[in-house]
């Protein structure tokens, strides 16, 4: 599981780094002091967990978290402000923690999570067995759809959730993230032209100069700038 470390206090992130050092399947890969650098580090990284404090200098942890358009990591809040929890949930935090940190507690949490990733990985064998009959099996709270792919317009990142948009004007919302379906789903056929998007080509009918795709349904599509050299190509 490779870590991302974000506060602004020095002492505190070398601490966690000696905590996590001590947890097997780990690895900090970095570390970030305000703001702008976390979001920077998180788009270059791509961590699968982020320790993230509250309040990070004049700013706070979910003004950070207000500028993605979408996150795939897991998220653990890591503060010494106990009021902030409802909120941090709101934000699909996977646990909260309170400083001084307890040792065992960020263990504890970090197996949890590593538990539900392996099954995470369990479900995804299954869908990639699936694949092969060029159907998806998704998976919300309330009940299993069984996708073709060729029925499936495009997804979109929603923190740690997946919108699943249909041609038959379908919507299922998937606890599991986009970088997993990202994964899963055939490259040939669904493009990631940006953080938050992935688009069945079938469904793409224009590339406009404002660098938005646009589909067959009349939906603008918006495609990242490191992305476009990817869909010009295809065009």
């Amino acid at each position: 599981m490779r870590i991302l470390i974000v506060d602004d206090e020095k002492q505190i992130r070398e601490g966690l780094k000696i905590l996590v050092a001590t947890i097997k399947g780990t690895e900090v890969i970095g570390e970030a002091s305000t703001i702008e650098e976390a979001k920077e580090k998180i788009e270059t990284l791509q961590p699968d967990l982020v320790l993230l404090d509250i309040q990070i200098k004049d700013k706070t942890g979910f003004d950070m978290l207000d500028t993605l358009s979408g996150y795939n990591f897991k998220l653990i809040f890591v503060t010494a402000y106990n009021e902030y929890a409802i909120k941090a949930f709101k934000y699909n935090a996977f646990d909260y923690l309170l400083k001084p940190v307890d040792p065992e507690e960020l263990e504890a949490a970090i197996e949890r999570l590593k538990e539900q990733t392996n099954h995470n990985q369990k479900q995804l064998s299954i869908l990639k067995e699936n694949k092969e009959l060029n159907r998806i099996i998704i998976k919300t709270t309330e009940q299993i759809y069984v996708l073709d792919l060729s029925e499936i317009v495009h997804c979109k990142a929603d923190q740690g959730y997946t919108h699943f948009y249909t041609k038959h004007n379908k919507h299922i919302l998937s606890s599991k993230t986009l970088k997993e379906y990202n994964e899963l789903l055939p490259k040939e056929q669904f493009i990631r032209v940006h953080q938050s998007h992935l688009v069945n080509w079938e469904y793409v009918s224009s590339f406009d100069k404002k660098g938005e795709l646009i589909l067959k349904n009349e939906e603008r599509i918006p495609v990242s700038v490191r992305r476009r050299h990817i869909v010009s190509e295809r065009f």
